[in-house]
């Protein structure tokens, strides 16, 4: 059986992966077989499993999910042409040649699940308040310690050094 993940992307590439091995790690970490350098990935996410003559695709516990065709899973069975995503990233599952032809831009979209809208009340409730304090000082100096408002960019997608 020669499989590979093909990697589509929403510009219309395709990347092909060969799975050669009986058990394909992928995460951040180094001993992974598919490293992936994303926040969204975790250290070891999921795994593609030979299994007695099956594929299967197994989460690892991570923090983010593992989907397959959308839906959030533990352990199933891949099938040719099914769509493999976690964090940004989707992957066609290609068996033997089978699917042979398909729309990388898509299959990106098609592959990627649905996440739950926010939910404006709960981000209200759980909002820091803003905290106005001075630090303190010594007598006769008047110096004061400011507040200062940070604004993180955690969309790592794009490329994250290595941990």
């Amino acid at each position: 059986m020669q499989v590979f993940l093909i990697r589509v992307t929403a510009d219309g590439k395709a990347q092909p992966v060969p799975i050669t091995n009986e058990r394909t790690l992928i995460g951040r970490l180094d001993d992974c077989q598919i490293r992936v350098r994303s926040g969204k990935i975790s250290r070891h996410h999921c795994e593609v499993l030979f299994d007695s003559g099956t594929l299967k695709l197994v989460d690892l516990g991570s923090s983010n999910g593992t989907f397959l065709n959308k839906e959030r899973i533990e352990e199933s069975e891949l099938k040719a042409g099914d769509l493999i995503s976690f964090g940004s990233m989707v992957f066609l599952v290609q068996i033997d040649g089978d699917p042979e032809e398909f729309e990388p831009e898509q299959l990106y979209a098609d592959g990627l699940p649905e996440l739950p809208a926010p939910n404006p009340e709960y981000a209200a409730a759980h909002t820091p308040k803003p905290v106005h304090q001075h630090a303190p000082t010594a007598a006769g100096d008047d110096s004061s310690m400011m507040d200062f408002n940070f604004e993180f960019d955690l969309d790592d997608d794009d490329e994250q050094p290595p941990l």
